[in-house]
């Protein structure tokens, strides 16, 4: 029977593929279902290169109020500094892409003018 009807799981495979690398971007990536959405529409175009020491389990590990060179030992040197030292992007598109794994760390100052993480921007960047 299996080998007579094979035909009848690719509908099954059609389905369940992209349902397994959308459950992937929610998982792995802590995406809201939205984003995971539409990186799984872009999943063979996009393309992210990161920073040197960047890892997804330290960006994880930057709260509010922690201080750049706390931000410095958990993921190393961004690869930009935007907006007066006020953003660190850690993910940048690779080649001429739109659709990249976006990694930013926002920043404010305090009174003593010391960088204080205001937020983190970890989502998925559809041009």
């Amino acid at each position: 029977m299996l080998k007579k009807n094979w035909y009848l799981f690719t509908p099954l495979a059609l389905v369940g593929l992209p349902a397994l690398i959308l459950a992937y971007y929610i998982l792995s990536f802590g995406y809201p279902v939205n984003e995971a959405i539409e990186a799984t529409s872009h999943f063979l175009q996009s393309k992210t290169r990161y920073a040197l020491k960047y890892s997804d389990r330290n960006f994880a590990r930057i709260k509010p109020n922690m201080r750049g060179d706390q931000v410095f030992q958990l993921v190393g040197v961004p690869f930009e500094r935007r907006g007066n030292d006020s953003e660190w992007l850690y993910a940048l598109p690779q080649g001429t892409t739109n659709y990249y794994h976006e990694r930013k760390v926002i920043f404010i100052r305090d009174k003593n003018n010391v960088p204080l993480v205001k937020e983190t921007v970890r989502g998925f960047h559809a041009d």
